[in-house]
């Protein structure tokens, strides 16, 4: 499973209900190697790929499925 730790700032105005600014920070990436690699054909030539380059989210292994762990959320009134 390819694991993203985000942390989340929101810059808010004075009175508004929805930020003006939104900034996303990776804090940690942790990841393995593919369990399900895709052949890929191009004429005479054959490559294996990780399946999370190729395939839509739902079809992938779950080494190559991105999982987004929030751990902090920070807003901030300007």
């Amino acid at each position: 499973m390819s694991r993203y730790q985000v942390q989340i700032t929101e810059t808010y105005a004075l009175g508004a209900q929805r930020p003006w600014s939104t900034v996303r920070r990776v804090l940690a990436v942790e990841s393995g190697p593919c369990l399900a690699p895709v052949l890929i054909r191009l004429g005479r030539l054959h490559r294996h790929i990780a399946c999370g380059r190729r395939l839509p989210h739902d079809r992938q292994c779950r080494n190559c499925c991105p999982r987004i762990v929030v751990t902090e959320i920070r807003r901030i009134t300007a």
